[in-house]
């Protein structure tokens, strides 16, 4: 039982986490990112990360796996990197794309799940500047694992009819929740690699 769980909600999951992770990884690698790391990006250039990360937010809806009508992903990781390297901006920006496409997709858990991708990004860009002090890790992937069970409250409290609602959650929360947690995990250790040596 616990296997076949494993195997078919969490390990696709953090497949498609890995690639959104190596996207990111490219991306570090332009004087974008570095910018962002050191908070020197302008507000055009706040808006260009948004665009990268929003697509991204897109790509872990759209690489999603359906589940009772919903589809579990991880799509908040997205404004959840954006929030924490370009700030409240980036974030919330990142987030109302991935919303709105998440919208657009339909299904009875649509409004509470993009708004919560929306939140996602505003929570992250707002504690980012906490977030880079110490224990930066620790403190992150903490938040989205807040952030993901705030997701599935949401779900609770705003999809109807309510038992599809508990069922959909109890399918979805678990993998949800440690795809985009292990994701901000590795972004951070990577985020925390980059401060290291702007730091030099």
């Amino acid at each position: 039982m616990i296997e076949n769980f494993f195997i078919e909600g969490v390990l696709p999951l953090l497949e498609r986490m890995a690639l959104v992770i190596l996207a990111v990884l490219l991306f570090s690698r332009t004087e974008l990112f570095r910018k962002a790391v050191k908070s020197e990006c302008t507000l055009l250039q706040k808006a260009l990360f948004s665009v990268f990360f929003g697509v991204l937010a897109v790509y872990g809806t759209l690489r999603g796996i359906k589940v009772l009508g919903a589809i579990a992903n991880i799509r908040d990781l997205a404004p959840l990197m954006a929030g924490v390297l370009g700030g409240p901006v980036a974030g919330t920006l990142t987030g109302i794309i991935g919303g709105i496409h998440r919208l657009s997709v339909g299904g009875f858990t649509a409004i509470p799940c993009s708004l919560a991708t929306v939140l996602a990004g505003l929570m992250a860009g707002i504690l980012s500047k906490r977030i880079r002090g110490e224990n930066l890790l620790a403190k992150g992937t903490t938040l989205a694992i807040t952030v993901e069970v705030f997701h599935m409250a949401l779900i609770l409290a705003l999809a109807r009819p309510f038992s599809e609602a508990m069922k959909t959650v109890g399918q979805i929360a678990l993998p949800m929740i440690v795809a985009n947690a292990a994701g901000m995990l590795l972004f951070l250790y990577l985020f925390r690699e980059k401060m290291k040596h702007h730091a030099c």
